[in-house]
């Protein structure tokens, strides 16, 4: 039986494989993911795509940032089972237009935004997502779906619906962020993609390093360490630029908060890898990775201020790749970095590809309205390349 607290508006109807698909509406509210944990849960591990900032517990831990979006969170449902969950928000101005519309309910913490719909239920989630657009309150004229994966099924399935049923969309924001790919190149030197200049600097910089004193890399492992390696990360990370800027994690008590649970629910679960890199047993550099087979994700990283003379951000990201290469369980590693990270865009061979999708809605008012928004945008893109 359907939630009551997601029955604000209800549709049904019949796909073309003749599934009958239901989709609700409604705040998300803490009661709301209580609700609907044990299915939300279940669909994470089913997902096409593991994206761990749509998974219940990070949502429950982001209420506190998100709250001021006035976040929906729309289900989808195919013969009853639960087949998809995105989390919107209300906008105004889109292409510079005072265009209102709906659009992914996002924080700066959250780095992909690929909702999860369960796999092999791709079109009928994407119908059903439409559907509910169709029908939703009518002063919203599209929806806008960001950060998603270009490559993902989910992208590939709105894609070819947009295409086969004439409904207007537009694809922008596109780039290219560093990640990982062990499986791409199986067999290979992990070095083999570097430049030999890079290869001469990194043994330059460990040269350095074990000159001055005992080196060594830990990943966390027991339990008992937990909260002194999450302290000591997350004090390291409040240093340099992002703490006179105030951009570290730890000047934000949301954030922090949001963080320290990821950290512990990761480490419950088996999924997280801490890793830290000491000199005479003083850490001086940490990488945060958080797991979701056959996906991982790179949080943050953190050096001490004091011994970026050793390049200990390169030698970790390098380490970094060593490590995940010869992870066999693991298709992908998202760096969940800017794409002009020159770094990380040299030392990881490979690329996740994001892009933004905004889908037009039915209605003779909509149309108008959407074609003008595209041109608008295409105007913007095109002074962008110039």
């Amino acid at each position: 039986m359907h939630s009551p607290i997601l029955s604000k508006s209800v549709n049904t109807y019949r796909s073309r494989e003749d599934h009958a698909l239901s989709w609700l509406c409604g705040d998300l509210t803490l009661d709301t993911l209580c609700t609907l944990a044990p299915e939300w849960e279940e669909l994470t591990q089913g997902a096409t795509e593991k994206n761990i900032f749509q998974f219940p517990h990070f949502i429950r831990n982001s209420l506190p940032l998100l709250a001021e979006q006035e976040p929906k969170i729309v289900t989808v449902r195919a013969a009853g089972l639960l087949i998809g969950i995105v989390i919107l928000r209300r906008d105004v101005g889109y292409a510079k237009l005072p265009v209102p519309f709906w659009k992914s309910a996002l924080h700066h913490e959250q780095y992909l935004g690929s909702p999860l719909v369960r796999a092999g239920f791709e079109e009928e989630f994407v119908a059903g997502l439409t559907s509910w657009l169709d029908q939703a309150p009518f002063h919203c004229g599209f929806l806008q779906l960001a950060k998603i994966s270009s490559d993902g099924p989910f992208a590939q399935a709105m894609l070819r619906h947009c295409a086969k049923t004439g409904r207007g969309i537009i694809v922008a924001n596109r780039h290219e962020r560093a990640a990982i790919a062990p499986k791409v190149r199986s067999g290979t030197k992990d070095d083999s993609h570097l430049s030999s200049s890079r290869r001469k600097s990194i043994r330059r910089a460990k040269k350095r390093l074990h000159e001055a004193g005992e080196v060594s890399i830990e990943r966390l492992s027991e339990r008992d360490d937990l909260d002194e390696w999450t302290d000591q990360f997350l004090s390291m990370e409040d240093t340099g630029w992002k703490h006179e800027a105030g951009s570290s994690i730890l000047s934000c008590p949301n954030e922090t908060a949001v963080y320290r649970a990821t950290i512990r629910d990761a480490f419950e679960g088996g999924n997280l890898t801490l890793t830290r890199l000491s000199l005479d047993g003083r850490p001086i550099a940490y990488t945060l990775d958080v797991l979701a087979p056959p996906m991982g994700f790179c949080l943050k990283s953190a050096v001490h201020p004091d011994y970026r003379r050793f390049s200990p951000g390169v030698l970790m990201e390098f380490e970094t790749l060593q490590y995940y290469q010869r992870q066999d369980e693991l298709d992908l590693i998202d760096s969940c970095t800017q794409p002009d990270n020159a770094m990380l865009n040299e030392l990881w061979p490979d690329r996740q590809a994001i892009m933004d999708v905004a889908v037009a809605r039915r209605g003779l008012i909509y149309g108008p309205i959407f074609a003008g928004t595209r041109a608008a945008k295409a105007i913007m893109q095109r002074f962008a390349d110039a």
